[in-house]
């Protein structure tokens, strides 16, 4: 049986990333203020296998707008670059200092995927890091589509229980945040027509028990 592929939008792609990825760790100090950041690599480290997963690229560039200098950094699907997200974010550079300018780059690149993602920064200590895990949601870009596939296709062949049972052995991880993310990720990418399906189906499967 041939799927057909759904053309997803930035706003479900983002969607998405919010059930995989919700913060990121301190794992940097600022020795002037004596606190803890989370540096730009620990941001990218973080997000970068979720934004492979679900096709956004992130494209962060300095550029002048109306005489200033600033930051663009632009979202996007890598099927459909139209449908974009766009921010730019003055660049602060009292001296004009070519050593300031690229620091105050690193500083705004970094602060753009905080907020345009709506990442919450955690402090990187042992209950934090198992609340609000950096590790990857899935292992690999294509283990999460793949059961979204097969799901698809066992709904599509009316074989309901074998669909949930999926999704369930699916979401399945030593960690208990990991299997509520995977969870979240993959009712999510099944799509409203599939996940009601599976809902009446469930529906009446506790009506026939009760």
């Amino acid at each position: 049986m041939e799927i057909k592929k759904e053309k997803r939008t930035l706003a479900q792609a983002m969607l998405d990333f919010r059930a995989n990825v919700d913060s990121v760790t301190k794992d940097a100090e600022n020795p002037f203020f004596k606190s803890k950041y989370a540096s730009y690599n620990k941001v990218r480290e973080t997000i970068n296998p979720t934004l492979d997963m679900l096709g956004i690229c992130v494209v962060e560039s300095p550029n002048i707008l109306n005489g200033f200098d600033v930051l663009n950094t632009k979202i996007y699907m890598v099927d459909n670059p139209s449908d974009m997200i766009e921010s730019n974010i003055r660049l602060l550079v009292p001296k004009g200092d070519m050593q300031q300018l690229g620091g105050a780059i690193t500083y705004a690149r970094r602060y753009a995927l905080v907020s345009l993602f709506g990442l919450a920064v955690e402090d990187d200590d042992g209950h934090e890091a198992s609340e609000h895990p950096s590790i990857p949601t899935w292992e690999s870009t294509n283990q999460r589509n793949d059961i979204i596939v097969d799901v698809k296709l066992l709904v599509d062949d009316n074989e309901m229980q074998g669909a949930l049972d999926l999704l369930v052995k699916g979401k399945q991880h030593t960690n208990k945040v990991v299997v509520s993310k995977r969870k979240d990720s993959l009712w999510a990418g099944l799509g409203d027509d599939y996940k009601t399906k599976l809902s009446r189906f469930r529906r009446e499967k506790q009506k026939e028990v009760a």
